[in-house]
């Protein structure tokens, strides 16, 4: 008996050997390749879904620019803090939209892509806070601020984007 492995071994056949099979008849191991997308598009409808939410958080920060412009009771320089900063965020959200246009769904992107797509998206998370303490902080001394409206849309909208890329 010889311990070798793959091809066939009938040893010692005394006739004919016919062999049927429903599918493949494979030597040795048959394996398949199963590739699972942790971060990316499942489907062209999630990527166009993500350009979508991605859109409406660009229309939402300059919503919510706005309304910091139009705040009274917060110091001006922090004002034009964090809206020069909600400005960069809506150029930097545009660029992932892009990046996101760009791929194809059902393949995982390279860690550039990745990084060019989660960026942006940590970084909208990051500021609705830096925003949040800003009028926080105007209102403990007393300022006449009323909460920003689009403020409370972003946080849905970006949670449901980071989803539709595979991020937590």
């Amino acid at each position: 008996m010889s311990d070798s492995k793959g091809g066939f071994n009938f040893g010692h056949v005394g006739g004919n050997v016919s062999i049927e099979a429903g599918g493949d008849i494979v030597g040795g191991d048959k394996t398949t390749t199963t590739t699972i997308i942790t971060t990316g598009f499942k489907q062209e409808e999630d990527k166009q879904a993500f350009i979508q939410q991605v859109e409406e958080l660009r229309k939402q920060l300059r919503q919510v620019k706005s309304e910091i412009e139009a705040a009274d009771g917060i110091d001006e320089d922090e004002k034009d803090f964090i809206v020069m900063e909600v400005m960069q965020q809506v150029k930097a959200l545009k660029v992932a939209k892009d990046e996101a246009g760009k791929l194809s769904a059902q393949q995982e992107p390279s860690q550039e892509k990745r990084d060019a797509i989660e960026a942006p998206l940590n970084a909208v998370d990051s500021l609705v806070s830096k925003v949040s303490k800003v009028f926080n902080k105007a209102a403990d001394i007393g300022g006449k601020v009323k909460n920003i409206e689009s403020l409370t849309k972003l946080v849905p909208i970006l949670l449901s984007a980071r989803h539709l890329f595979g991020l937590p």
